[in-house]
C-alpha cells in the first residue's frame, strides 16, 4: 500500500548529474581548440627557425579550423549509430562503454607529434559525442517526473558549463597544450564512475518488455513510498497502442509521427548552428586576442564560463516555473542583440581610436551570449528534442537531429576564418545576429508549450494526432484493467 507522497527529487537529480558528467567531456572537446590553437600557433612561431623532425606540426588559423570542425564530422557518425545502440544496449551500458574510449582520445592528443593524429582523435571524440548526444538528454527526460523534467533537463547545460570552466582554467594555468589534454582525464574518470550507479530508463525497459524492471527503476527514482503504478501504466499502455498500429521503426521514422516534430525542432537546430554560438566556443581566445580585450585573452574565457555556470544553475530553477516558449524568445533575442553588439565593437575598432576605453565590451557581449544560451535558448531546444518523439524512436530522432546539427556546426566552424577574411569580424557577427533574429521569428511560430506534461502527452500534442487522442479514449477501460494487472504483479 503506497502513501500519497510526492516523488523524491534527489534520486532523479543524482542520476541526471551522473549522466550529465558526459557533457563536461563534450565541452572539454569543444573548448580545447580555443585553448590549444593559440598555444600551437605560438609554438609554431617560436620554432620557425628550427627543423624538428620529431615534432613537425605547423599551425595557423586555417589548419586550426580543421581541428575544430572535424569534431563535427565524427559527431555525424556518432549520432547515426547512437539510436541503434540505445535500442540494443540501453543508455547506461552505452555510457559505461564510452568512458575508456574518451580517455583514449585525449591520450592520442597528448602524445601526438603529427597533425593527422590530432585530426583522427577529433573525429573519434566526435563519434563519442554523437552517441552521447543521441542518448544523454533523452535519458534525463525519461527518468524525470513531469514536475521535475524542466529542472533535470537543464542539468546537462550546468555540467557543460562546468566542463568549459575546467578546460579554460587548465588552459590558463598550464603552459603546454599537451598537459591540458592529459588533465582532461579527470572528468573522464568521474563520468565513468558516476554512471555505474544510475538505473536503466523505465521507458527503455518497457520497450524491451521488462515491466517488472521498469517498476523497480521508477521506485528507485521516485522513492519507495510513491505510487509509481499510474505512471507505469501510462508508459505500458502507450506501448500497447503503438504495437496495435504495427509500425516498424523505419515506418515510424518515415511517418508524420517523426516528420512533423522534426520540421519544427530540426529547423531551430539548424538555424542555431549559424548564430555563432559554437564558433565562440571554438575560437574564443582568438576572438578576444583580435578584439584587443582589456582582460587577458586567456583569462577572459574563464570569466565568461564562470558567469555561464551561474546562469546554468539559475536555469535549473527558472525552467521549473517558467513557460518555455516566452523564455526561449526572450533569450534568443538577447543573443541576437549581443552578437550585433560584438559586431559593432569590431566595426568601431576600424575607426581611429574607436576601440580605446571599450576593451570590456567584447567580454560583456560574449558573457551575455553564453548566459542567454544557458538560461533559455539551448536548454529549451534540448528539452524539445527529448520530449517530442515517441519512445521507440526517441534516441534515433535525437541522433538524426544531432546529425543535422553536426553538419551545420562543421560548416559554421570551418567557414569562420573564411567569413572573417571576406566580411571582417564585424560583418561576421552582424550576420550571426541576423540569423538569430530569423530564429526568433520561427520559434514564435513553431514552439509548443510542454511544461508539466508527461512524455506520453507531449508526443501526442507535438504531432497534433487527433486520431491518436480519440483512440486513447477507447483505451481508458484497457488502461484500468492494465493498472489492476500491474498492481497484482
Amino acid at each position: 500500500m503506497y502513501l500519497k507522497e510526492k516523488p523524491k527529487f534527489l534520486p532523479q537529480l543524482l542520476s541526471a548529474i551522473g549522466v550529465s558528467f558526459g557533457a563536461t567531456l563534450v565541452t572539454g572537446w569543444v573548448s580545447f581548440t580555443s585553448v590549444a590553437i593559440p598555444k600551437m600557433i605560438k609554438e609554431t612561431t617560436l620554432n620557425q627557425t628550427k627543423v624538428n623532425e620529431d615534432d613537425p606540426m605547423e599551425m595557423d588559423l586555417h589548419t586550426g579550423s580543421w581541428i575544430a570542425s572535424l569534431f563535427s564530422i565524427g559527431n555525424i557518425f556518432g549520432c547515426l549509430i547512437g539510436g541503434f545502440l540505445n535500442q540494443k544496449l540501453g543508455a547506461k551500458k552505452i555510457f559505461l562503454c564510452l568512458a575508456p574510449f574518451a580517455a583514449l582520445s585525449w591520450a592520442m592528443v597528448a602524445l601526438s607529434h603529427h597533425i593527422w593524429v590530432i585530426f583522427l582523435s577529433r573525429i573519434i571524440s566526435g563519434v563519442f559525442f554523437g552517441i552521447f548526444q543521441a542518448n544523454g538528454k533523452v535519458y534525463n527526460a525519461e527518468i524525470a517526473h513531469p514536475d521535475f523534467r524542466g529542472s533535470l533537463g537543464a542539468i546537462i547545460g550546468n555540467m557543460a558549463s562546468l566542463g568549459s570552466v575546467y578546460m579554460y582554467l587548465t588552459g590558463y594555468l598550464v603552459h603546454s597544450w599537451r598537459s591540458v589534454a592529459w588533465l582532461q582525464l579527470l572528468p573522464v574518470c568521474i563520468f565513468g564512475l558516476s554512471v555505474c550507479f544510475i538505473p536503466d530508463s523505465p521507458y527503455w525497459l518497457v520497450e524491451r518488455g521488462r515491466v517488472d524492471d521498469a517498476r523497480q527503476s521508477l521506485i528507485m527514482l521516485r522513492g519507495s513510498r510513491y505510487d509509481v503504478e499510474t505512471e507505469l501504466v501510462e508508459i505500458v499502455n502507450k506501448k500497447k497502442r503503438k504495437e496495435a498500429l504495427g509500425k516498424s521503426t523505419l515506418q515510424t521514422l518515415c511517418s508524420r509521427t517523426f516528420i512533423l516534430p522534426f520540421l519544427r525542432i530540426g529547423t531551430l537546430i539548424i538555424l542555431t548552428q549559424w548564430t555563432g554560438i559554437s564558433v565562440l566556443g571554438s575560437y574564443m581566445v582568438t576572438i578576444f586576442i583580435e578584439a584587443d580585450s582589456s582582460i587577458d585573452p586567456t583569462l577572459a574565457p574563464i570569466l565568461v564560463c564562470t558567469v555561464q555556470q551561474m546562469f546554468s544553475l539559475l536555469a535549473t530553477f527558472i525552467l521549473r516555473v517558467s513557460p518555455r516558449k516566452p523564455l526561449f524568445l526572450f533569450c534568443a533575442t538577447g543573443i541576437a542583440i549581443s552578437q550585433a553588439g560584438l559586431g559593432t565593437y569590431f566595426y568601431l575598432m576600424r575607426l581611429p581610436g574607436g576601440e580605446k576605453g571599450y576593451g570590456l565590451v567584447p567580454v560583456l557581449c560574449v558573457v551575455l551570449v553564453y548566459s542567454f544560451r544557458s538560461v533559455g535558448c539551448m536548454a529549451v531546444i534540448q528539452l524539445l528534442v527529448a520530449e517530442s518523439f515517441p519512445t521507440e524512436i526517441r534516441s534515433y530522432a535525437s541522433g538524426i537531429c544531432g546529425v543535422f546539427s553536426s553538419i551545420n556546426n562543421f560548416g559554421s566552424t570551418k567557414l569562420f576564418p573564411h567569413f572573417v577574411d571576406s566580411f571582417g569580424f564585424y560583418g561576421t557577427f552582424w550576420m550571426y545576429s541576423c540569423v538569430m533574429c530569423t530564429e526568433v521569428i520561427y520559434g514564435a511560430l513553431s514552439i509548443p508549450e510542454n511544461k508539466g506534461e508527461s512524455l506520453v502527452k507531449t508526443e501526442d500534442k507535438m504531432i497534433n494526432d487527433e486520431k491518436d487522442n480519440e483512440d486513447s479514449m477507447d483505451y481508458k477501460e484497457t488502461e484500468k484493467n492494465l493498472l489492476g494487472q500491474l498492481s497484482g504483479l
